[in-house]
């Protein structure tokens, strides 16, 4: 009946009354069309409306100094992601069942994730240059964080009396790992995921527009610049968009891995 009950109760969720709908796309146009008449009315002519945005957006998109960009920062971030990810996860496994190790770690780790990533990112160039490496040390940097937190919260999640369950038969370390810890983790592991692909997405940004490394960053910024405050709202646009794709593919993988954790949010 529980399992019923919450499959009914995720269906009623997914599907929103039209009115609610409809509520949304009216606030959205009253919203733009306030936008539009202030800066028609009101605003110098170089700053962004959204007929000047809509007018520039396709020619914007399909410039090669556009894809150019969009290709530097989403490589750069994919490689990020992989980077700090998956040794932050194994970090995370590691601090959260081993004690002596999250005592000693945890107030840098700590220290470090409260730490906004603009602050490394001069000393990053100082270190390693005003290039791709920097980028891409800053956004693993920015995505391992995350995961090492998470994750460590759902290895130290794990009831003892598992533990004890689990040494009373003899469970081989490596089955208790797989068996019990993993699956105690492994909402956790994949919502530090979901965190880590927002903050890599700003990790890449701030890069770009504080080394002037080639990407979406540097693109927004030299059109804005350069007066070009569509063009530049236009590739807003696009780094928004991404962190709403990232964001629904980091949900869908939740539903997949852990149904029961989004259930749970929900």
């Amino acid at each position: 009946m529980t399992a019923l009950a919450s499959r009914r109760n995720s269906r009623e969720k997914s599907f929103a009354p039209p009115g609610d709908l409809l509520g949304k796309v009216v606030a959205v146009v009253v919203l733009l069309g306030v936008w539009q008449a202030a800066g028609s009315a009101f605003l110098p002519d170089y700053l962004p409306t959204p007929l000047g945005v809509i007018t520039e957006l396709i020619p914007t998109l399909t410039s090669s100094a556009f894809l150019t960009a969009l290709g530097e920062t989403v490589g750069a971030v994919l490689l990020g992601l992989v980077l700090g990810c998956v040794p932050g996860t194994a970090a995370g496994l590691l601090i959260g069942r081993v004690g002596w190790l999250r005592q000693l770690s945890t107030p840098y780790i700590s220290g470090l994730y409260a730490m906004p990533m603009l602050a490394i990112v001069p000393m990053a160039t100082i270190w390693f240059g005003y290039n791709n490496l920097t980028r891409v040390i800053v956004i693993a940097l920015s995505a391992f964080l995350p995961c090492a937190v998470s994750t460590a919260d759902g290895a130290r999640s794990l009831p003892a009396n598992l533990g004890d369950v689990a040494r009373v038969l003899n469970v081989p370390r490596g089955r208790f790992v797989l068996d019990f810890v993993l699956p105690s983790a492994l909402p956790f592991a994949v919502a530090g995921v979901h965190i880590a692909v927002g903050r890599a997405l700003v990790g890449a940004a701030a890069v770009e527009f504080l080394a002037n490394i080639d990407g979406l960053g540097t693109f927004i910024l030299t059109n804005a610049r350069s007066f070009a405050q569509n063009q530049a709202f236009a590739g807003v646009l696009v780094l928004a968009l991404l962190g709403v794709l990232a964001r629904a593919g980091t949900e869908r993988l939740i539903r997949r891995v852990a149904p029961w954790q989004q259930t749970h949010q929900d």
